[in-house]
């Protein structure tokens, strides 16, 4: 009778370990996937270096709509100071261009050499839009831009 106890209590911490090792898999597939997405070449335009970050989408109050945040972040290796600003980005996809939305909390301001500036810039975008092209065009001159992908609202 001990035997079958202590057969049963065996398999089932084995069932157990193995349940909670294949969870963690899962997890660290789905976290290797999302870094991936998120990870985005480095550009240097006239000595500012310029890194996108994290995408997130969430639901817009307006219909069919999705805001779209991107983590951006700047180093001055300019000898002088620099501004940058979110307005000076633009999202172009399916042959339309989308310009930042004003009403965002968006980055911008001047900063000094050897100095980091990190912030989001916004846009209110048709949920239709999945990937695009994150464009840098002060003035409306480009001088720099990446693939991007838009992730689903969370």
């Amino acid at each position: 009778m001990k035997k079958g106890i202590i057969a049963a209590a065996a398999v089932c911490m084995l069932v157990f370990v193995g349940a909670c090792g294949n969870d963690s898999t899962t997890k660290d597939t789905d976290k290797k996937a999302e870094t991936a997405v998120t990870e985005h070449v480095t550009k240097t335009v006239n000595n500012i270096d310029m890194k996108i970050g994290k995408i997130k989408t969430t639901e817009s109050t307006t219909k069919n709509k999705n805001m779209v945040s991107i983590d951006m972040s700047f180093l001055n290796n300019d000898s002088s100071d620099v501004g940058v600003g979110a307005a000076d980005f633009k999202i172009k996809s399916d042959g339309k261009t989308y310009e930042v939305y004003p009403q965002g909390n968006n980055f911008g301001d001047m900063f000094k050499p050897n100095a980091k500036l990190e912030g989001k810039a916004y846009f209110e975008l048709p949920t239709s839009v999945k990937k695009g092209t994150l464009v840098y065009a002060p003035m409306d001159k480009e001088q720099a831009s990446w693939s991007i992908v838009i992730p689903a609202a969370k």
